[in-house]
């Protein structure tokens, strides 16, 4: 890890421990590319899973939070990817291909934004574009707790307890010849279900 994503890991974990973490399957985390997709129900989760996964990673955020000037500087050193929301940035998709297939972690949320119950929603295709084209390892994850610790409209902040279950890395099948979107729709879909295995 880089010294200053080191500083921010730690701090995170310093925090995580007052929720009394666990990570279940932390030693299924490989090496080299590798595409991280995690359940969304929080604030919480980026920073949450990416120290679950122990490596330094990559993250995913929407291009309005780097407008602020503090934010364009430290979004950038904090590994975050500005990224549009509506799915329709083949520019900043291209690049995350880009930084999987050079051997860096991404980390992916396939249903697109935060859960507003807390359960599990349909995956976005995008997800599964992003896994047909790097052709890296997929590593599915779900975080326990973080909904009850800040869920989307929460009014106030708490101490939750926090687990995070880390699965076995695999590839998706991916069919050869021109993929159409519902290819990709089924590939992410099939992220979510080893999400959904995951308990």
């Amino acid at each position: 890890m880089r010294p200053f994503y080191r500083f921010a890991y730690n701090l995170v974990g310093l925090e995580l421990m007052l929720h009394r973490i666990r990570i279940e399957g932390r030693e299924h985390v490989p090496q080299g590319g590798c595409l991280i997709v995690s359940n969304h129900v929080s604030y919480m989760d980026p920073t949450t899973v990416g120290w679950a996964v122990a490596r330094e990673i990559y993250y995913l955020g929407r291009k309005t939070l780097f407008k602020p000037p503090i934010m364009n500087w430290l979004l950038p050193i904090c590994n975050v990817l500005p990224i549009d929301r509506d799915g329709q940035d083949m520019s900043g998709l291209r690049r995350i291909i880009k930084m999987l297939k050079a051997g860096h972690a991404v980390l992916l949320f396939p249903e697109g934004t935060r859960s507003p119950d807390g359960k599990l929603q349909p995956a976005e295709p995008g997800a599964g574009l992003v896994a047909a084209k790097a052709g890296v390892p997929v590593l599915p994850a779900r975080v326990f707790g973080t909904f009850e610790s800040l869920s989307k409209n929460a009014r106030r902040f708490r101490f939750h307890p926090i687990r995070v279950v880390v699965g076995l890395p695999y590839r998706p099948s991916v069919p050869e010849g021109r993929l159409e979107k519902q290819v990709y729709a089924q590939i992410a879909q099939e992220m979510m279900d080893r999400i959904a295995a995951l308990k």
